[in-house]
């Protein structure tokens, strides 16, 4: 007689195991494995009969913990195998009742205040992000793995962010994947992960517990221009990545042709991940880990290549497990885009003026409407830095993302408009 397949956990509180001690009393265990942008997560759902972890057993926010998933004779007799969740830091605690329970939140991000929560402004001159992330990784006493092209960097600043928040925009910024795992910073370069060969096939019947294909135009682009200053001429120009009708204005900075491209083309392929995108829940596999690529078949249109963005494993207290996938499909990317570079004519400056912000609208598009140039879309954030931020926060943003996030109806003050030389 073949045996039922289980699912159970192993879990560990600051540094002791409490397995045992748990046991009787979980009622669920959810992980959280994000490829890059967020941190892994993990949540521990406990009954409190005795009300201990209202009193003796009380969790602290700092508090560490690790978990292991184990699944037991899954399909079949024998087959077993395991999953290191990886160790995380308490961040969230709750306690409900009757009856009494309590749920322990977790992030994967290591207990450095110097990593997390101490604010650093510096100017970066002359390195690379892999040169960046290593004294960060070093700052926080915890180990890097690097696994992408070392990148330079002329000049980037870290202007009030903690260092975890700026590590994570300047992976962003150039094209590369973040995740912090079992107290290391993992980068890797996204685009080679694609490539790889599919993990699993997943078909229509494994989806019995439900599923979304979604394929979309609104937010994603044909291509991109940012502009950028040779730092040897002091020229300005654009730099077009690909072209179409869905043009990406980037609201970025760049210091040569190629440092534009790069940040161009990550602009680029970072949006345009939503294009079609597949999530569904289907019975636990041990081959289902974020950035690994698996086969979605036997639906028709959704079928393909995709790539596992995250993947949430919830394991019951009555031994029951499934999993959640989101998910992109594969083949979107801009790299090999045509790239145009266009020299702005030099200018002159006369007049200023005020200008309300209206639906669509970005720094971009009103630097080039008022302005005669879109590369001058920093100095009207630069002016107008405290208004654009508080109209942000106050719509729910943690900042503008220097100017990203505008919203209808900010009055925003125009510097000196320009005109190209010899108009007189």
């Amino acid at each position: 007689m073949s045996r039922a397949r289980r699912a159970s956990i192993s879990v560990s509180y600051e540094h002791v195991n409490i397995t045992d001690e748990i046991a009787g009393s979980v009622k669920s265990l959810t992980y959280t494995d994000a490829a890059s942008g967020e941190s892994d997560a993990l949540s521990l759902s406990l009954q409190d009969r005795d009300r201990k972890w209202m009193g003796s057993w009380a969790p602290q926010k700092g508090d560490h913990i690790s978990a292991t998933t184990a699944f037991h004779d899954w399909d079949g007799e024998g087959d077993s195998w395991s999953i290191y969740c990886g160790s995380f830091e308490v961040d969230d605690i709750s306690m409900s009742g009757p009856p009494p329970a309590c749920t322990i939140g977790a992030v994967s991000i290591p207990r450095s205040t110097a990593f997390n929560e101490e604010e650093r402004t510096k100017n970066w001159e002359e390195v690379t992000v892999k040169e960046i992330a290593e004294e960060i990784a070093s700052r926080a006493g915890i180990s890097l793995y690097y696994e992408a092209e070392d990148i330079p960097v002329r000049s980037m600043e870290q202007d009030r962010q903690t260092d975890c928040k700026f590590l994570y925009a300047v992976c962003e910024k150039y094209g590369l994947a973040m995740k912090v795992f079992a107290e290391k910073i993992v980068i890797f370069d996204e685009a080679a992960y694609e490539t790889a060969p599919p993990v699993a096939e997943l078909k229509y019947e494994d989806f019995a517990a439900g599923y979304q294909y979604k394929s979309t135009l609104e937010g994603t682009y044909t291509g991109a221009k940012i502009a950028y200053s040779d730092p040897g001429t002091g020229e300005d120009h654009i730099v077009t990545v690909g072209g179409g009708d869905r043009i990406k204005e980037i609201n970025e900075e760049a210091d040569s042709a190629a440092d534009a491209q790069r940040k161009a083309v990550a602009a680029l392929n970072n949006a345009n991940k939503k294009d079609i995108t597949f999530s569904g829940t289907v019975k636990a596999r041990r081959e289902l880990l974020a950035s690994r690529c698996i086969r979605i078949s036997g639906f028709g249109v959704p079928d393909g290549i995709y790539y596992l963005d995250k993947v949430v494993t919830k394991i019951s207290g009555n031994g029951a497990s499934r999993q959640s996938i989101e998910a992109h499909k594969v083949g979107y990317r801009m790299d090999n885009a045509v790239v145009l570079i266009d020299e702005i004519p030099e200018e002159t400056e006369t007049g200023g003026g005020e200008y309300t912000v209206e639906k669509g609208d970005t720094l971009w598009k009103i630097a080039e409407q008022t302005l005669g140039s879109p590369t001058r879309y920093a100095e009207i954030y630069d002016i107008n830095k405290e208004v654009i931020e508080e109209t942000a926060r106050g719509r729910g943003k943690r900042d503008s993302s220097n100017g990203h996030w505008l919203f209808p109806g900010t009055a925003l003050k125009i510097p000196g408009t320009k005109g190209s030389a010899g108009n007189g």
